[in-house]
């Protein structure tokens, strides 16, 4: 499954025999139980599911499920940090093998099942139906990869709203996709929690107003007037053009309380980052304050924080990163940590 690039830790692919002895030295007892607990998955044998089977996985904390869709698909189940796939492809040299995939940042341990099908949607699609008879399981993230996309594009939307009304996590990647493509997914799969989005021409989507993130990589397109009618409450946006001069208005406004009193996190890319203390920082009091941890792993912090107050009291901290040869600017609100003394 694809990761966006600031979200990619240090990834290992570990050959399944390999995997099996690493575990021994580095899993401590807490680990081995969650591993334990997740090999429910792995064993399940659905042609034998019996009623007792259900009712027994029914009481069972629910399995997180994220469906990926491109020239191959991806069942992937499970509970952090161990989860288990099964994927469909044409290649038949690999069908029946095992590959084993590690995270560092989250550490995270996936177990993939290589499986040979001449149509791998219909071979997700028939899974799917088993594991959710047999587990009452719902898809909790949509992973559609618009590089690698094959089928016709309203048999898989067609397929996704049968399933469910809505769903809590949709991500769209992709660098050649089009937009008329990208904005009929938007218009017919429904989500309610996250938006994660790759865009590659200069025009706006109809994105509806209100869920808790979203995210838009790539978006030339964005102006203030965009930014300031979402009211999401964590908003991250790459490969702008805004300026400096808006970050500022954007700063007072939220300070000033006239917009985006949810605000939790805001997240842009810097232009001109040498001015940023001069100009999106311009008339806002402030106090330096530690390093905060970076969001994600490509990140790197330069310096340290930047503590502002809204005019009820509420705190945030602005923090600048370098991702490769960009730089953002990241501003963490005490929405989003409201433990008492986390700023």
């Amino acid at each position: 499954m694809k990761l966006s690039k600031r979200m990619q830790g240090f990834t290992k692919r570990v050959p399944f025999s390999e995997q099996e002895s690493q575990k021994k030295g580095k899993l401590g007892s807490q680990e081995k139980r969650k591993t334990r607990k997740n090999e429910t998955v792995k064993n399940i044998n659905f042609s034998k599911a019996s009623k007792a089977c259900r009712t027994l996985t029914a009481i069972k904390k629910p399995y997180k499920v994220t469906v990926t869709i491109r020239d191959y698909t991806v069942f992937r189940m499970g509970n952090d940090p161990v989860s288990y796939a099964f994927r469909w492809n044409k290649a038949r040299w690999r069908n029946g093998t095992r590959m084993i995939r590690s995270f560092t940042n989250p550490v995270e341990s996936r177990e993939y099942h290589l499986i040979h099908s001449e149509n791998p949607f219909d071979s997700l699609k028939e899974f799917y139906l088993y594991a959710r008879n047999l587990m009452g399981v719902d898809i909790d993230c949509i992973l559609i990869d618009m590089n690698k996309f094959e089928g016709p594009l309203w048999e898989i939307i067609d397929w996704l709203r049968s399933t469910s009304r809505e769903f809590p996590t949709l991500r769209i990647y992709g660098k050649n996709q089009r937009q008329g493509d990208l904005q009929y997914i938007l218009d017919n799969v429904k989500f309610k929690d996250n938006l994660e989005v790759d865009t590659i021409e200069k025009l706006p989507l109809r994105i509806p107003a209100l869920f808790e993130k979203l995210e838009i990589i790539h978006a030339p397109w964005m102006t203030l007037v965009y930014v300031m009618r979402l009211k999401s409450s964590n908003l991250a946006f790459l490969d702008t053009n805004l300026t400096n001069e808006e970050i500022n208005v954007f700063y007072k406004s939220w300070i000033e309380m006239e917009s985006h009193l949810n605000l939790e996190s805001f997240e842009i890319n810097l232009w001109n980052p040498q001015s940023f203390i001069a100009i999106c920082l311009r008339d806002i009091p402030y106090e330096m304050g530690p390093i905060r941890p970076t969001p994600f792993p490509a990140y790197t912090p330069v310096n340290g924080s930047f503590e502002v107050t809204r005019d009820d009291g509420l705190t945030a901290s602005i923090c600048i990163y370098g991702f490769g040869e960009q730089f953002v600017a990241v501003m963490i609100t005490q929405l989003a940590h409201p433990e008492k003394n986390w700023l």
